[in-house]
């Protein structure tokens, strides 16, 4: 059995900055054109946050009988956003398993470089994290984004025990009360990582009649954003359709915004829903919230 106690302290120990240099940065950011210094700055982040001894503590409390011989759980990684499975590799380290990664061509660095430093501080643990980057087999269980690129594994998959992960539908309440500091908050959410992360705020309802000129102000703040080449030439195309259209819209120079039934917006998109009872909304978003279904599965093994 891994001792978890031990490995937490590893974890502690370890030099977030040290592992995620400047030379690891550059090749994730030369390999993926949607990573940047910013992006991968915020990842950092997260995971600094995350592995606060504390919050690792509590993962692992989840996990009081740990099996005596650890699962092979397999984590297709998806490549969406610098260091998108992070949280999935400490999970399984923490509950006690061993850590399969199908490695994606679109972040092949960065979750790579934290395992090495991790195994370099805990040898032990070198039998228990595998990455690769072919056909994966023989593991106990599985968790895959579901989207388009996954669409063969769910169903090559299907009979073993599985987490087919829904992508986040990125949804924020706005209530109208909230002060410039709230709204660089919800500035940042929707423009940190292209609109792409699992964090990134997509779908905002606001109330009837809302005034949009105090978020686009907060917006104007990453009006940067229009320089990555990529990331435009969304937003050229997708306002063109907008014009040719006649579809009512509001333009920043940078980022579509536009009332729509539907929840799945495109890069250089953000969608807004109109409510007119903020009661409903808040049991709305109470009944909604996001759970961490990654560690319920693991805990369900």
């Amino acid at each position: 059995m891994r001792d978890v106690n031990k490995l937490i302290n590893v974890i502690k120990s370890l030099d977030v900055n040290e592992i995620f240099n400047d030379e690891i940065i550059r090749k994730a950011i030369y390999n993926n054109v949607w990573f940047t210094e910013k992006n991968i700055a915020d990842a950092i982040s997260r995971v600094k946050n995350l592995t606060r001894p504390e919050n690792m503590c509590e993962i692992a409390a989840l996990f009081p009988d740990k099996n005596e011989r650890s699962k092979e759980i397999a984590v297709v990684m998806s490549g969406e956003t610098p260091l998108n499975n992070f949280k999935d590799f400490l999970y399984v380290l923490l509950s006690g398993n061993d850590f399969l990664g199908k490695i994606s061509k679109d972040d092949q660095f960065l979750l790579k470089a934290y395992a090495d430093a991790l195994v370099a501080a805990m040898p032990e643990l070198k039998p228990d994290i595998y990455f690769v980057d072919r056909p994966i087999m023989g593991f106990d269980a599985i968790i895959l984004d579901d989207n388009e690129n996954n669409s063969a594994f769910k169903d090559y998959f299907a009979n073993v025990p599985h987490l087919f992960r829904h992508r986040n539908l990125g949804l924020h309440l706005i209530k109208g009360d909230e002060n410039q500091l709230d709204l660089e908050k919800i500035a940042y959410k929707c423009f940190i990582n292209f609109g792409r992360g699992e964090h990134s705020v997509r779908n905002i309802f606001v109330p009837e009649n809302y005034d949009f000129q105090p978020l686009l102000a907060a917006f104007a703040k990453w009006e940067e954003i229009k320089d990555h080449a990529r990331y435009f030439n969304n937003y050229e195309y997708r306002k063109s359709i907008c014009l040719v259209g006649n579809v009512p819209h509001i333009d920043n120079g940078f980022v579509i915004i536009r009332k729509s039934e539907d929840m799945h917006p495109n890069v250089s998109e953000i969608f807004y829903h109109e409510y007119e009872s903020l009661a409903e909304m808040l049991t709305f978003f109470h009944k909604n919230n996001d759970c961490d279904v990654a560690l319920r599965f693991l805990q369900n093994l």
